[in-house]
């Protein structure tokens, strides 16, 4: 957590460094304020595999994790916009969220016996994930209409607050000429401690911003790339409900993320003596 406080006491020092300069434009909003949701797709990155069974033969009887593609892993995100117009076209602003990320991944296995017969087992992991996300943003407007685009840059920190994880196993029979299923199983509960607490990410993206006067409504998407595994070494054997179930254990690896999100945007310029804080545009509709 010290670190998040020194994320957000660096943004406020940017912020406060930059203010003398936009200051003389008593047009332009000291601040902006508003809420955003949308939605994600998460790409798991395996760096190191691992395995609970090994086969002593020549030819394997189990096959390496195959992850699921990014766009079958949908996940949401919902969280406050703060940002400070610094120069010009350029702002800078703090986007605090939660933030559910989802990645699957499947695996075979198969066991012989004497008679010649088989048993193959597939098994289909689930694994749901949810942060608190700080995500520190630069962001440049290209252009003066009410209708521009941007391009930003962040830097986010992530708290990990919960996560959960699913199998479903199908047992398939051969006797040598007909294929049986014979079972389907599904185990699901915790697996928090698989995880480390903190996520890191840095990211670009694009959008498109509209200025209705009275509120801005802005459509963009970010891809984020973890920097960090968020894969728990110590613990990676520990959980025995799924380790003795699925013979199956956590790689390590890394979760990346491609955010679509929709933001409406209240600008509040703080203009008078005594230090209230009023929206400048509903002021200029009066005169």
């Amino acid at each position: 957590m010290k670190k998040l406080s020194h994320v957000i006491v660096l943004a406020f020092l940017l912020a406060a460094f930059i203010s003398p300069i936009s200051a003389k434009d008593k047009n332009k909003p000291s601040l902006l304020v508003g809420f955003y949701g949308g939605m994600s797709f998460s790409q798991a990155r395996s760096s190191e595999g691992h395995q609970v069974l090994e086969y002593l033969g020549s030819t394997p009887n189990f096959t390496n994790k195959s992850y699921d593609a990014m766009f079958s892993n949908l996940g949401h995100q919902f969280g406050f916009v703060m940002f400070y117009p610094a120069m010009g076209n350029l702002h800078v602003g703090l986007l605090p969220n939660y933030s559910s990320y989802s990645y699957g991944y499947h695996n075979e296995q198969e066991w012989l016996d004497n008679n010649g017969a088989s048993l193959a087992v597939i098994h289909n992991h689930q694994q749901k994930l949810r942060y608190l996300e700080i995500p520190l943003v630069v962001r440049y407007y290209i252009g003066t209409n009410k209708l521009k685009p941007y391009v930003e840059g962040l830097f986010s920190y992530g708290f990990l607050l919960t996560a959960d994880k699913s199998v479903d196993s199908d047992y398939t029979r051969n006797d040598g000429s007909t294929n049986t299923l014979t079972q389907q199983t599904k185990v699901n509960g915790d697996y928090k401690s698989n995880y480390i607490t903190s996520k890191w990410d840095i990211g670009a993206g694009a959008g498109v911003s509209y200025d209705f006067d009275q509120l801005i409504v802005t459509l963009g998407a970010t891809y984020q790339y973890n920097l960090n595994p968020i894969s728990n070494a110590k613990n990676r054997y520990n959980n025995d409900l799924f380790t003795s179930s699925t013979y199956d254990v956590q790689d390590k690896l890394s979760l990346d993320a491609l955010k679509i999100n929709l933001s409406v945007i209240f600008p509040i310029s703080k203009i008078t003596k005594k230090g209230a804080v009023e929206c400048y545009y509903f002021k200029e509709k009066k005169r």
